[in-house]
């Protein structure tokens, strides 16, 4: 039995020898068949996009001279951050009940710009500066108010009685005689580097060449002499 085993097992193995060939040929088909599409969609997955976000445009500006005087000029300072040049900056007033551009600039190659404007009547004028493109909740202005005055004399007075307004003229009482303005109008004086808001309370003065005549309480409060050339806005 053993002689016709190991024939049957030597015819048979060039067979199983063959057929394995054929099982690696066809495994290797397969895997060159699949290799290319496998490639193929790998190349096709899209791929993650990461946006780079620009930084937001930030306007900052500072009011240079918020006291002058009739004839002078009103300042602005500012730049956008990051600075961008060709940026349209306007400046405005707040005028009656709306904003009215007053004056333009454009920044330059650094993103500053610098400009000027001449107001042409006395009194207090709410300022705002705004940009093409950048929204007020992204704008800074350092110094909203600015104040045009004119040039006068003035002297003091009291304390003591009852001022032409109806008011007990005392020794702290705050405020200002002056010959035409309404009673309880606001004054707004000027000296060196103090500023103080008063109202007109009295009548006078009624000495010629002086505009304005100050309660004991406001001439300290402003630092004046007896009597002083100041700047005054109503």
């Amino acid at each position: 039995m053993r002689p016709l085993f190991n024939r049957h097992a030597r015819r048979a193995a060039p067979t199983l020898g063959a057929f394995a060939g054929v099982l690696a040929l066809v495994s290797a088909l397969a895997l060159a068949v699949a290799s290319p599409a496998l490639s193929h969609a790998h190349a096709r997955a899209p791929r993650p996009r990461h946006r780079r976000q620009r930084p937001l445009v930030r306007l900052r500006a500072r009011l240079l001279h918020p006291n002058v005087l009739i004839g002078g000029d009103i300042a602005f300072v500012g730049l956008t951050v990051p600075r961008a040049a060709g940026r349209r900056i306007a400046i405005e007033a707040f005028r009656g009940d709306r904003w009215v551009a007053v004056a333009n600039a454009t920044t330059g190659r650094d993103g500053y710009f610098v400009r000027r404007f001449w107001p042409h009547q006395l009194g207090r004028v709410a300022m705002r500066v705004r940009a093409a493109g950048i929204p007020a909740s992204r704008t800074t202005l350092v110094g909203r108010i600015a104040t045009v005055y004119h040039q006068v004399v003035a002297s003091w007075y009291g304390p003591g009685g009852i001022t032409a307004c109806g008011q007990a003229l005392g020794a702290g009482t705050l405020g200002v005689a002056n010959r035409t303005l309404p009673c309880g109008t606001m004054v707004t004086l000027h000296l060196g580097s103090r500023t103080l808001r008063v109202p007109v309370i009295d009548r006078g003065p009624y000495v010629a060449g002086r505009s304005y005549d100050l309660t004991y309480a406001t001439r300290l409060a402003l630092g004046a002499g007896d009597v002083a050339t100041i700047w005054a806005s109503a």
